[in-house]
């Protein structure tokens, strides 16, 4: 059995299991959509422990805001709702290739068919979700393609009903999805053609109990990585069979609200990956092993601050010739409210990516940013990005930069139909010779929904 099919039929046993029970179904529906993630905006759970939030208009993120004349209502069938959608964008990038020296600009088209099936259940949740990005370039038709994924979520309340105190729940997800990698990717050769694509099979469990302030979760990922030949100019192709792997993880949690909007944890993650081949294109073996081990807090300060902050020690072993990694490991989630109009996001994380470059297996990204989220008025609203990513690649003494500036506007006409357009501006410096670029980004779509 492969790897992909076992992924599907493991979705569709835990969908049986968990979720789509003769007797779940048959449970009554609640009003409002109630899913991990709904499309309707929902009020925002709060921190375990914390007193009740507030739920005044002014007391919830901007983007999380109930707007019921222009919430997409769904379509009802039975005890689901279906919220189809669909997004059409025109866009103009200036530098396509995300070269050093002679961009080439070219428009672009985006048409993103979507949709999720929610289930309106009184306990418990279920949710199936798919949708495709298909993007046309005008000039340079080899850089057109199509992405699409499909999934579902499920959660199954064993006692009593999602995080509150006294309760004990289990939640699977699985999805399938065929993607690419940006053509800024270290992966990316000057002669590619057209981007790297992959298949990527996910599934997770994750069975958490909370019986009173302590709590405890266990689960475990599976991530699976096939990566296509990608053709080359004046012909031939990449045989990327050797970036293929497995991707396991597993990690135990425990928590602890020990007083009102404060919950401290302690997690630890195992993670390995397997390679298929055992030597890549470079003559190493690229398998490694590797476990983190944080300590944080989901604080919920006032109905005004809230978010995840956590700190600890991340190790993963190569094999000779390749270095080992070992270091901090971190990341901050903050939403402040800092006016009824305005939300400040805040947000910082470590990760690794795997490359395949000669002396090194793993890309470490550390990233900082900020964003805002305005509503000049109802149906307006106006957003912005600032972020600053630094890579560094163990065993290499190459380092990249990435500044990202984002503007944004957001106009919502109805229920079903709304307005968009954004500006983006990315440059990376790095010690790479000619890896350089600069990179604007503008885009004005419509979006239609149900």
């Amino acid at each position: 059995m492969t790897p992909r099919a076992f992924t599907i039929i493991s979705l569709a046993a835990m969908m049986a299991v968990l979720g789509f029970s003769t007797e779940a179904i048959a449970q009554s529906a609640a009003p409002g959509p109630g899913t991990l993630t709904p499309v309707a905006p929902a009020l925002p759970t709060p921190v375990p422990g914390a007193e009740a939030a507030s739920t005044a208009e002014e007391d919830i993120p901007v983007m999380q805001r109930p707007r019921p004349e222009f919430d997409p209502i769904g379509i009802r069938m039975g005890s689901f709702l279906l919220f189809p959608q669909l997004g059409l964008d025109g866009s103009y990038d200036t530098n396509v290739f995300r070269t050093a020296t002679g961009e080439l600009s070219d428009y672009f088209f985006t048409i993103a068919p979507s949709f999720k099936l929610q289930s309106q259940w009184q306990r418990g949740m279920a949710e199936l979700y798919g949708g495709v990005s298909d993007y046309q370039y005008a000039k340079y038709s080899q850089e057109s393609l199509a992405d699409w994924d499909v999934g579902a979520d499920t959660r199954y309340d064993i006692v009593g009903a999602g995080n509150e105190p006294g309760s004990t729940s289990l939640y699977a997800n699985g999805a399938v999805s065929e993607l690419h990698e940006l053509l800024s990717s270290p992966n990316t050769v000057g002669n590619q053609k057209s981007p790297n694509r992959y298949y990527n099979d996910h599934a997770e469990l994750d069975g958490t109990t909370r019986p009173g302030r302590l709590g405890f979760s266990a689960g475990g990922i599976f991530d699976r990585f096939d990566y296509l030949q990608t053709p080359l100019n004046g012909g031939g192709f990449i045989n990327n069979a050797d970036r293929s792997f497995d991707d396991y993880q597993g990690y135990v949690k425990s928590f602890y609200d020990f007083s009102p909007g404060y919950s401290g944890f302690v997690r630890g993650t195992y993670e390995s990956r397997s390679f298929d081949q055992f030597l890549d294109r470079t003559g190493v073996h690229r398998s490694s092993n590797g476990y983190k081990i944080d300590g944080g807090v989901d604080l919920q300060v006032t109905h005004l601050v809230s978010g995840e902050v956590y700190l600890g020690y991340l190790k993963y072993d190569f094999t000779a010739p390749l270095k080992n990694l070992s270091g901090i490991d971190y990341g901050v989630q903050l939403d402040w409210l800092a006016t009824p109009l305005i939300t400040v996001h805040l947000t910082g994380s470590r990760t690794l990516t795997q490359v395949v470059l000669t002396g090194t297996a793993i890309m470490v990204g550390d990233a900082v940013g900020a964003s805002a989220d305005y509503e000049l008025r109802r149906n307006i609203i106006i957003q912005g990005h600032a972020t600053y990513v630094t890579a560094s690649y163990p065993g290499l003494t190459r380092h990249d930069a990435y500044p990202d500036l984002g503007l944004g506007v957001k106009y919502l006409l109805n229920r079903h139909l709304s307005l968009n357009a954004s500006y983006d501006y990315t440059d990376r410096t790095t010690d790479a010779k000619g890896s350089d670029f600069r990179d604007n980004l503008i885009l004005v779509g419509i979006n239609l929904q149900q």
